[in-house]
């Protein structure tokens, strides 16, 4: 298999999968809402059920939305765009109901693929065996972008051209090779069916937050992060011209309620900023000045007598449907 960049291979290693999942947001129901749409489209047989593919499915934080719909009560809080009214949010406010049949994580990172199994097997399909399980292959394999493992996925019974949607969360920014990547995944499409990318996004806005991003992406070590758009460069490439359709880009903003505490969890959970990376000197004089701008900063109190603040982030939704 094709190399995985190294900056997500050393800071999403073994040991520091824990914290991401545990720190990592998920992703707000008007995404999702829109991702059923996107689906639904292409694949109105909900009877039938959906095969998904998710390649770069990391610890399973987005791959429970799509197997187990959060209750009302983990809702986070949306916030009006200039395409969204409020009255369009609140009907959105209710995570979807994915019909799936097939889901089939793909990861090449060990210690993810690990703790996808600790979060999905251990903590939700375990749970509802008779509920979730019946009639649906749900499963992480080892594979990239590049190379989703053609012998692992024939052997649970994927095949090329029948897949209903391939989703990727929060992890096509690592992509080395965009063009080879887009031929993987539309064999495995069907005629017309989407690719969709999904990103979670830290506001600029308010100011403060804008302060504390410009502090920590000093450290990025050069890495391909999803805000400097390197990802972009797929719409170059032949695979995308002679494969697929012209994107269409869908964004939303949010907010969630954290504590100091929380958003540190957070931030130190970013992959250039893991100890494979950041000196424990270095993260420790970090740490007191991202501190000293969350103390500082003028918050939207959810809670002020336990310390939990407004955090705002923005969803972008990228998809491409495979021409026929």
């Amino acid at each position: 298999m094709s190399a995985v960049h190294e900056i997500a291979i050393s800071g999403f290693g073994e040991g520091t999968n824990d914290l991401y999942d545990r720190a990592r947001p998920s992703y707000p129901p008007q995404a999702l809402q829109k991702i059923y749409e996107i689906i639904l489209e292409s694949s109105p047989d909900i009877k039938k059920g959906w095969k998904i593919l998710e390649p770069g499915s990391g610890t399973g934080i987005f791959t429970k939305l799509l197997i187990e719909p959060p209750p009302p009560h983990s809702i986070p809080n949306p916030t009006p765009t200039q395409s969204q009214n409020s009255s369009t949010i609140n009907e959105n406010q209710k995570y979807p109901n994915f019909p799936i049949n097939t889901l089939i994580s793909i990861e090449p990172s060990e210690g993810m693929r690990n703790q996808w199994k600790k979060s999905i097997f251990d903590k939700i399909l375990s749970h509802h065996s008779n509920e979730l399980n019946n009639n649906k292959n749900i499963k992480v394999v080892n594979g990239n972008f590049e190379d989703f493992n053609e012998n692992e996925l024939k052997k649970i019974g994927i095949n090329n051209n029948e897949i209903d949607s391939i989703i990727i969360a929060q992890a096509w920014h690592w992509c080395q090779n965009s063009e080879n990547a887009l031929k993987e995944i539309a064999s495995y499409l069907k005629s017309n069916s989407p690719l969709i990318l999904i990103w979670n996004l830290e506001s600029f806005q308010p100011e403060w937050q804008k302060k504390l991003r410009l502090k920590y992406q000093n450290f990025d070590k050069g890495s391909p992060q999803y805000y400097k758009g390197l990802w972009k460069e797929m719409y170059n490439t032949n695979s995308f011209k002679e494969l697929f359709k012209e994107k269409i880009e869908w964004s939303t903003k949010w907010f969630i309620g954290m504590t100091e505490n929380q958003l540190i969890d957070r931030l130190f959970s970013k992959s250039y900023l893991t100890s494979a990376h950041l000196s424990s000197k270095d993260r420790e004089n970090l740490e007191i000045e991202l501190r000293n701008i969350i103390k500082s900063a003028p918050h939207e109190w959810i809670d002020k007598e336990k310390g939990i603040f407004k955090y705002s982030y923005d969803t972008d939704i990228i998809y491409l449907r495979k021409r026929e």
